[in-house]
């Protein structure tokens, strides 16, 4: 029976709808079309209705997962989609859904990759030296018949696949006749023994190969081995969630520094016996790879003899130190499948994200899927993913597996997508609580039922108390980089990186990630300084969107609005590149008459950002109902400043929020800090606070999506009443509802904001974004903060650390809040309006949900929500409940809900 398998939750976290462009769904439409070199294609439908292409993939992962041991993955957060157990048929299905419309077919990928580290016209040579080496032989189709190619025509062979290489492929172009068919001398099935097997050996065996021909003389030693491990329940530990601890890839590479020697008698015991070592196998099945001519030995002795050197080192450590089996050391994921490709494609590419979420580091994520006749490589950055596969007995398949396994050991960090401005260093992480203590090992595998804390008897026999990772100490940014600056001669600006505080990276998208750091300042002597501390945001901003376009940020800046943080530097790193090749969507869906029509991809609208503000404390970390009540006073002041100078800023939510007032930092902070920092410099280094603010209240952030206030004519609200059938349906359906066979009203143009914190208003009417509609925002900012947590967390260290994971919000409240993809945001705010209609409901809803809280033990706290409710909601006059106003000012919600404190505060 098929080994049960655990899949990453992550995948079914689809990007916040941050969604903004021009007024109407059909010039959206036409704008993109148009981006991505389309337009001229008429017959084309964007992805709704959804292709009969992704059904197929849909169906495919699903029927993979029904004849699987599917292992469930109990869902956390707000990614919960009323279902208690997920298993990877939903996790496929959904990561289908998410990325469909972004991936690109590119031929030219591995060119793009590794054409540096193995060029195409060298490649050949190697190719000739494999089946030399007997790594493998090839045939030519004559007459009809399949010959063995003469060892005098070898070089021919070796040419044609390079010439292949060459020829540029397109939809309208396919690849040109292949009269050769090679094979390898080694396995190629698509077990996950059998792939690690391969990819080592051939990178190996190319390496050897290119010091044979001369071309290895430029080039570093293989860098990288790939493993796959026993016990293929046990988390990965020191995952970015919870739920992703069984995201298990099934062959993972590591850095050679991660492998070593037996354990003596006083080592540590934390290792793992690999077995299946490529290096045992090529001594005994391909030792011909180690065969130095004396011919060679005169022409590259010094090369042959490190390679020499290292082969027998790395024959040696033949056991994986699993102090660095975790997730932030992972330098490439590889997936293997008998046959299904699209299937390997989409679970790669859970891995892939993960790998993203794990080293916010990361500028893009290459990722390779194998089955027993063909290979793939992977990459994804902020626009989108690309892929390439190829036939393994192809000539240009066997040129270019040759150019991925010899590329990846030869690149370095930089070159498979760290950021430049990181620099990284080896730290310390204690093992998550489940995995300190030795478990006992369970009889019985876990059953389709299992939930995740039943997979921790699958823990290792010694399990690991600390890790070894990677982890970002500094980052360094380029004074030519500072927004608005055109001096290149301003000195690039150094960051001390304390902690990551915030990471909604995923694998596509904005990717915004959020470090507590400290400034270096103008050394005293010989003495560095740093001050801090600050929040550095790096994200990828839509250069296309009004904020980018209109500047809007500085526009707030210039205007000096109030309770809104805005960053005090900002680097721009130019425009992100990617989707290079054919939309996959496309290609797929034309025929080969239609196919001349379709054109590469010229998307870059992305535009990498770090940005600098101070760094506050969060809404959790409040004191008590004084702060948490000024603090929604001063958002409601923030929005109407923003007002009145035209801005509105369309994306409110609890990440969006802060409290103004500092928390010195603590002496030990400093100096441990101090200490850290000293250790990797090598020189005296001191840490100073920041200037610091000591007004009590909130602050406004994240002006990313900030737009200009658009004002229309007066006109009625959509009445819940219209939609009474659909509510009713989707209320009354069990489990996750279904999506309705009538639309909800004209879906004209794209949202902007994160959809449980958007106003209903603006979810099923649809843009512009009024003012209010960031009014109506804190009403679900405050609701979603107290199902969020039971209680203020004032006494976590500040900066020090950082708030645990909020709590699932209730059923009731998931099923508007959380939006499953084949939802429309229209049919959102039907189910939300319901929600809220009805304040008695609403009521007992808070008294069942956060029985016990402070939020009820208080009733301060649900006094200011419902000054905040009455205020933006007012009884409909056609039916029984309440309706969303949109006749409220930013003045009436701030006198609402002062009277109410002041009231508050004087009972106290």
């Amino acid at each position: 029976m098929p080994r049960p398998r655990t899949r990453a939750l992550a995948a079914l976290e689809p990007e916040p709808a941050k969604l903004d462009g021009v007024g109407t769904y059909e010039e959206r439409k036409k704008v993109e079309a148009t981006a991505r070199g389309i337009a001229a294609i008429a017959p084309y439908t964007p992805r709704s209705p959804a292709s009969t292409e992704l059904a197929k993939e849909r169906d495919s992962a699903q029927e993979s997962a029904s004849q699987t041991d599917s292992t469930p993955v109990k869902s956390g957060g707000a990614t919960d989609l009323g279902i208690d157990k997920l298993t990877r048929a939903h996790v496929e299905t959904l990561l289908a859904e998410e990325i469909h419309a972004r991936r690109s077919k590119s031929a030219d990928l591995v060119e793009s990759l590794f054409g540096s580290l193995v060029d195409v016209d060298d490649a050949p040579a190697i190719l000739h030296e494999f089946l030399a080496m007997s790594v493998l032989s090839v045939q030519k189709e004559i007459n009809g018949e399949l010959k063995d190619v003469m060892k005098k025509d070898h070089k021919a062979a070796c040419a044609d696949a390079a010439i292949q290489a060459h020829e540029t492929v397109t939809p309208s172009k396919p690849s040109p006749a292949d009269p050769y068919r090679w094979k390898w001398g080694l396995a190629v099935e698509a077990s996950e023994t059998a792939a690690a097997l391969f990819l080592n050996v051939v990178a190996i065996a190319a390496h050897a190969a290119a010091i044979r021909t001369g071309q290895a003389q430029d080039h570093p030693l293989p860098s990288l081995r790939f493993v796959t491990l026993p016990n293929p329940q046990r988390a990965v530990p020191l995952s970015n969630e919870a739920a992703a601890q069984d995201c298990r890839p099934d062959i993972m590479a590591f850095d050679c520094s991660a492998f070593c020697e037996a354990p003596t008698v006083n080592a540590t015991a934390n290792r793992f016996l690999l077995e299946d070592s490529p290096f045992e196998y090529i001594r005994k099945k391909l030792p011909t790879i180690l065969s130095f001519t004396p011919a060679h030995r005169s022409a590259h002795g010094p090369a042959i003899l490190a390679f020499e050197e290292w082969f027998e080192e790395q024959e040696r450590l033949n056991y994986l130190d699993m102090s660095r089996f975790c997730w932030p050391e992972v330098q490439l994921t590889v997936e293997a499948k008998l046959s299904d490709l699209n299937n390997a494609i989409l679970q790669e590419l859970v891995y892939m994200r993960q790998q993203r979420r794990t080293q916010p580091w990361m500028r893009l994520i290459v990722g390779i899927v194998m089955t027993t006749k063909i290979i793939g490589v992977l990459r994804a950055d902020t626009l989108g993913i690309e892929q390439c596969t190829f036939s393994r007995d192809c000539s240009r398949g066997v040129l270019d597996s040759v150019r991925i396994c010899l590329g990846l050991v030869r690149s370095n960090c930089l070159q498979r997508g760290q950021h430049e401005a990181f620099e990284l260093s080896d730290t310390k992480t204690l093992a998550p609580p489940h995995l300190k203590s030795k478990p006992q090992r369970s009889k019985t595998p876990p059953s389709k039922t299992a939930v995740h804390s039943d997979l921790h008897v699958f823990a290792a026999d010694d399990p690991v108390v600390e890790y070894t990772h990677r982890t970002v100490r500094f980052i360094r940014l380029r004074g030519d980089r500072i927004h608005y600056s055109h001096d290149s001669t301003k000195p690039d600006v150094t960051y001390y990186v304390h902690h990551l505080v915030q990471d909604n990276g995923s694998l596509v998208g904005r990717c915004p990630r959020i470090f507590c750091v400290s400034r270096e300042m103008e050394s005293e002597g010989a003495v560095r300084r740093f001050v801090g501390p600050y929040a550095l945001k790096v994200y990828y901003a839509d250069h296309a969107s009004e904020c980018y376009r209109d500047d809007l940020i500085s526009v707030a800046r210039n205007a000096q609005v109030k309770n809104v943080l805005l960053p005090t530097w900002e680097w721009h790193y130019g425009d992100a590149l990617s989707m290079r090749g054919f939309p996959l969507d496309v290609v797929k869906k034309y025929t080969d008459a239609q196919a001349a029509a379709v054109v590469p991809s010229v998307v870059s609208n992305r535009e990498e950002i770090f940005a600098q503000s101070d760094l506050k404390r969060l809404l959790v970390q409040c004191s008590g109902h004084d702060e948490f009540g000024k603090a929604f006073i001063d958002f409601a002041e923030g929005i109407a400043s923003l007002a009145e100078k035209d801005l509105v800023h369309r994306d409110l939510s609890i990440g969006n929020v802060l409290l103004s007032q500092d928390t010195p930092c603590s002496s030990a902070f400093l100096s441990d800090a101090a200490a850290s920092a000293e250790a990797l410099i090598g020189t005296p280094v001191t840490f100073t606070q920041r200037a610091l603010e000591q007004r009590t209240g909130g602050l406004i952030h994240d002006m990313d999506m900030a737009g200009r206030v658009h004002r229309l004519p007066e006109k009625a609200p959509t009445d819940p009443k219209s939609n009474a059938n659909l509510l009713a349906m989707l209320i009354n359906t069990p489990g996750q509802p279904e999506r309705p066979a009538q639309p909800v009203g004209p879906q004209k143009g794209f949202r902007t904001g994160t959809p449980p914190f958007m106003a209903v208003g603006l979810l099923v009417d649809g843009p512009p974004h009024l003012v209010v509609y960031d009014l109506h925002s804190l009403l679900f900012v405050m609701a979603l903060f107290f199902w969020s947590h039971p209680t203020f967390l004032s006494d976590v260290s500040f900066p020090q650390s950082v708030p645990a994971r909020s709590r699932t919000w209730p059923r009731e409240v998931l099923r508007w809040a959380n939006r499953p993809v084949d939802f429309s945001l229209a049919e959102l705010g039907v189910l939300k309006r319901g929600f809220f209609s009805k304040p008695q409901t609403l009521q007992e809803t808070f008294q069942r949900t956060l029985g016990g809280d402070l939020w009820t033990e208080n009733p301060a706290y649900l006094g200011l929500f419902w000054a905040l409710y009455a205020a933006l909601w007012a009884p409909s006059a056609q039916t029984s409940g309440w309706l969303d106003r949109l006749d409220v000012t930013p003045a009436a919600v701030q006198a609402a809900l002062t009277a109410k404190y002041l009231q508050s505060a004087h009972k106290n």
